[in-house]
């Protein structure tokens, strides 16, 4: 394993009392001078302060903070205007576009008018590719990061951290260029993860501290696997000393590539689900005889089939999307991989395709609660929840009056 040398800073590298005034990081692995700007993901002066590193170092490669399919949506401005919905719900991929789509919300109700979320990394990849220039994405996928992240945790606590996501798309917080500027500085984002509560330290772990590992390596393997002489990456100011601790050494990405697999009692559960109500509506119909059996499958039928409706009728879904949901949730029953909620939303982005404004409105439209029905996007995630809530609460009906008879 070839020893990498953290060398000084330069004289005026962009340290305390150089030409800079971004968080910066200098390294050298071989002979290659590694210069990372860290930056705010919203900042005009970030923005700024990419062209002006790009124009007097002259780097050989650019490396940024973007996985390969979030470099091609940034390059491509009109990449949400093309996707396609339907194929999203039908891939069973909403929740990722979801919290994308939260992501992107929220930063750009921090930003302003000339700012837009990722517009550092977009004048770094331009810049590159104007000089000709590779321009590398050294982030992990964010689907990996999200699965990994979700899988680490219960399903009350995905239910409580989607909620406060959620809930952060309903709140408008103007916030200051000085605020932003703020935002760079290590002491703020550490204050701010350190109030995370404990159990969410998992969660943590694996958005901060092991893309501060990916991006280390990542940007290591540039640097090494290359004749360059200079390379320049740009990377979100809280991942500045992760990055500092982790780019000395060879780490195994392999390893932060693996998408959890479902545990044993995941499996279990969707073989129980089916057997207790087969189960419980057989017993009852031994016990008590045939008009208490179908008594208690039609009640599964019309409460869990009824509320799942009710959940799409509040949704203001298509009359289409709410029979699915009626049919779909007490079949659901027995057959756990059909949603009541997955169903009628699939269907909804099928009858009622979002259009191009409603991409462009999300984050304006999140901020009220109105704006979740006007919007064609949010909309159809409403038609997904609410069915799939409804369909939640009718099982517990069922179930308790079910046991109630026979007890």
């Amino acid at each position: 394993m070839r020893s990498i040398k953290k060398s000084t800073p330069p004289r005026n590298s962009t340290k305390k009392g150089s030409k800079t005034t971004e968080p910066y990081l200098f390294q050298t692995i071989g002979k290659t001078e590694v210069h990372i700007l860290g930056t705010a993901h919203v900042s005009k002066q970030s923005v700024e302060e990419v062209e002006k590193m790009i124009q007097t170092l002259k780097p050989d490669i650019i490396c940024v903070e973007l996985c390969e399919s979030r470099m091609k949506s940034v390059e491509d401005p009109d990449y949400l205007k093309k996707l396609d919905i339907f194929k999203v719900f039908k891939e069973r991929k909403m929740w990722l576009l979801l919290s994308s789509l939260i992501l992107s919300s929220f930063q750009k109700k921090i930003g302003n008018k000339d700012i837009k979320p990722g517009d550092e990394m977009r004048k770094a990849i331009t810049l590159g590719r104007e000089l000709e220039k590779p321009v590398i994405a050294v982030d992990r996928e964010i689907q990996t990061t999200l699965k990994r992240s979700w899988g680490n945790v219960g399903f009350f606590s995905k239910m409580y951290l989607f909620s406060a996501l959620l809930t952060s798309l309903l709140v408008r917080e103007d916030v200051s260029d000085d605020k932003i500027e703020e935002m760079k500085s290590d002491d703020i984002l550490k204050d701010l993860f350190s109030q995370i509560p404990k159990k969410y330290e998992s969660v943590k772990h694996v958005i901060i501290d092991e893309r501060d590992v990916y991006l280390a390596e990542k940007i290591r393997q540039a640097a090494e696997g290359n004749s360059a002489k200079k390379v320049l990456a740009v990377v979100g100011a809280g991942h500045l000393a992760g990055i500092e601790r982790n780019i000395q050494s060879i780490n195994d990405l392999s390893v932060l590539d693996e998408v959890p697999k479902r545990k044993w009692w995941d499996n279990i559960s969707l073989i129980l689900y089916p057997v207790f109500f087969a189960g419980l509506i057989g017993y009852t119909t031994w016990s008590q005889g045939g008009e208490a059996g179908m008594d208690l499958f039609s009640k599964l039928i019309y409460i869990k089939g009824g509320l799942a409706a009710l959940g799409a009728l509040i949704a203001w879904a298509h009359p289409i999307s709410i029979l699915l949901a009626f049919i779909t949730a007490p079949i659901g029953t027995f057959v756990p991989i059909f949603k009541a909620g997955w169903v009628s939303a699939l269907s909804e982005s099928y009858l009622r395709k979002p259009l191009v404004e409603d991409f462009e409105h999300i984050a304006d439209d999140s901020e009220s609660v109105a704006g979740f029905w006007k919007n064609r996007v949010l909309h159809i995630f409403l038609v997904f929840f609410l069915p799939q809530i409804g369909s939640t609460i009718g099982t517990f009906i069922v179930a308790g009056k079910g046991l109630k008879n026979l007890f």
